[in-house]
């Protein structure tokens, strides 16, 4: 995931391209800053693991699509 954007697939199939915006503010409880993703649509996402995701308005889950 070296470029701003990679693609995600939900369990329809269908692929979402997830926008790395960048790292945002730690929390009190976290010594490291994460990293943020929102959909071309403006929905936020956030990362479960290494590969799965989660949509933050819907709660539906993508999973990253490796090349």
């Amino acid at each position: 995931m070296n470029r701003e954007y990679f693609f995600a697939q939900d369990q329809a199939g269908t692929l979402q391209k997830v926008q790395v915006l960048g790292p945002t503010h730690p929390s009190d409880d976290a010594t490291a800053a994460h990293a943020a993703y929102a959909l071309e649509d403006g929905s936020a996402v956030e990362r479960i693991d290494s590969d799965t995701f989660r949509i933050i308005g819907t709660g539906a889950l993508v999973t990253l699509v490796r090349e």
